[in-house]
C-alpha cells in the first residue's frame, strides 16, 4: 500500500514539474507552433514506449529505444538551452526584452544643424508613444525658448509639464528656475520671471527649493537695475590713470564703498528680502570687519545657521566664517574652536568635519599670524536695522 502512494506521489511531483517547465517554455518560446508539435509527439512516442515495455517481451523490448532516441534527439536543443541559459545570460543579459524609452537624438541631431521645427516634430513623435515624458518636454521647451525666441509657446509647454502626475520637486524647481532664465534673457520680463520663481515658494515651502526661489528673488532687482543702467548708459572715453604703478591703493580699494552706505544699502535689502542670505553674510562681515563689532556679526550669522533647508555646505561655510571672525576681530582662540566644533557635531563623519578637525589642529598657529583690524564707529541706523530675523 505505502508503495503504491508513494508512487502515485512522485508521478504527480513528476507530472507537475513536466507541467510547469512546459508552461515556462511556451511563455518564453519564440516558436510557439512548433513546441506544441514537438509535445504531441513525445506524447505519442511515450506511450509507444510505455506499451512496448508492459509487453514484457525481450524482444520487443528493443523496439522501445527507437522512440526514446527519437525524443532525445527532439529535446536535446531545449534542454541545452534550458541548461546554459543562466550561465550565458551573466554575459549577454539574458533574453528578457529591455524597457522601452524614448530617444531624442534625432531631434537634438537636427537641432544643432538648425533644423528646428523637424527637431520638434521628432520630439512630438516620442511623445506621442511616451505621453508626458518630463526630459522630452523640456527639450521641446528649450528649443522654442533658446532657438525660436517663443517664449509663451515654452511657458506654456512647462506648464503642461508641471501638471503631469509624476513629475518630481527637482524636476519642476528646475523647469520653473529655467523658465525664470528665459523670461529674463529672451522676454526681458523681471516680473514674469519673479512669478515663475515664486511658484516654487508656493508650491515647496519650507524647502531646499523654496529656499533657493528666495534667494534668486533678492537678486531680481539688481537685474533690473543692471538690465537698465546697461540700456541708458552713455559710455564715455575718460583720461586713464597718470601714475600708474605709484599708487599704494589697489584698484578694490578705490572703488569700494563706505562702510556706512555700504551697510546702510544691506540693511535696506534685507528689510525687504530677509532670507537674502548672500546680504546678510556680507552684512555680518562688515559688522566685524569694519565696525568692530562681533556681537552684531554674531547675531547675523546665527540667522544665517538656522534658515530652514539649508544644505550643509553653507552652515559649515558660516561656521567656518564665525570661526575666523573670532581669530582676526576678537583674538578669541576658544569661541573659534566652538564654531568649529559645531561643525564636527553637526555633520559626523562628512567631508566638513574632516575639514573641522584640520583647523581645529592648526588654530593657534592661525591666531599668531592673525592681524586685528581697527574699529570703525557705527552710525546710528544700525541700532535695529537688519537685524530682524526672518519671517519663520
Amino acid at each position: 500500500m505505502w508503495g503504491h502512494l508513494f508512487d502515485t506521489l512522485c508521478a504527480i511531483l513528476v507530472l507537475a514539474a513536466l507541467a510547469g517547465y512546459g508552461y515556462r517554455s511556451f511563455a518564453r518560446s519564440d516558436d510557439r507552433r512548433m513546441l506544441i508539435i514537438k509535445w504531441i509527439a513525445t506524447g505519442i512516442l511515450a506511450l509507444l514506449m510505455l506499451l512496448v515495455i508492459f509487453l514484457h517481451e525481450p524482444r520487443v523490448l528493443l523496439f522501445a529505444l527507437l522512440p526514446a532516441v527519437i525524443v532525445g534527439l527532439m529535446w536535446t536543443p531545449t534542454v541545452a538551452d534550458f541548461i546554459l541559459t543562466p550561465l550565458t545570460s551573466i554575459f549577454t543579459g539574458g533574453s528578457e526584452e529591455p524597457d522601452a524609452k524614448p530617444f531624442y537624438f534625432i531631434a537634438t541631431a537636427k537641432r544643432m544643424k538648425g533644423l528646428h521645427q523637424e527637431a520638434i516634430s521628432e520630439i512630438y513623435k516620442q511623445l506621442a508613444k511616451f505621453p508626458g515624458d518630463i526630459p522630452g518636454m523640456m527639450l521641446l521647451a528649450t528649443i522654442q525658448a533658446e532657438d525660436l525666441h517663443d517664449v509663451p509657446a515654452a511657458e506654456a509647454t512647462i506648464n503642461e509639464l508641471l501638471g503631469q502626475p509624476d513629475v518630481t520637486p527637482q524636476q519642476a524647481a528646475t523647469a520653473l528656475h529655467t523658465l525664470a532664465d528665459w523670461q529674463l534673457q529672451f522676454g526681458r520680463n523681471v516680473e514674469a520671471a519673479r512669478a515663475a520663481l515664486e511658484r516654487i515658494v508656493v508650491t515647496y515651502p519650507d524647502s531646499q527649493f523654496s529656499h533657493a526661489a528666495e534667494q534668486r528673488i533678492a537678486r531680481l532687482a539688481d537685474v533690473a537695475a543692471t538690465r537698465e543702467f546697461r540700456e541708458n548708459a552713455k559710455f564715455e572715453v575718460r583720461p586713464g590713470e597718470q601714475n600708474i604703478g605709484l599708487s599704494t591703493a589697489s584698484p578694490g580699494e578705490i572703488a569700494a564703498l563706505d562702510p556706512d552706505d555700504a551697510a546702510a544699502q544691506y540693511v535696506r535689502q534685507l528689510e525687504k528680502y530677509p532670507t537674502d542670505t548672500e546680504t546678510r553674510e556680507k552684512l555680518a562681515v562688515l559688522y566685524a570687519e569694519q565696525f568692530q563689532r562681533l556681537d552684531l556679526a554674531v547675531d547675523q550669522i546665527e540667522q544665517l545657521i538656522s534658515v530652514p533647508g539649508e544644505t550643509s555646505k553653507h552652515v559649515a561655510r558660516w561656521l567656518n566664517l564665525l570661526a575666523t571672525l573670532h581669530i582676526q576681530v576678537a583674538r578669541d582662540e576658544e569661541n573659534a574652536r566652538k564654531a568649529l566644533r559645531r561643525i564636527i557635531e553637526k555633520f559626523p563623519k562628512s567631508s566638513h568635519a574632516e575639514v573641522a578637525n584640520r583647523r581645529l589642529a592648526g588654530l593657534r598657529q592661525e591666531l599668531n599670524s592673525g592681524v586685528a583690524s581697527a574699529p570703525k564707529t557705527l552710525d546710528a541706523y544700525e541700532k535695529d536695522l537688519g537685524l530682524k530675523k526672518p519671517a519663520a
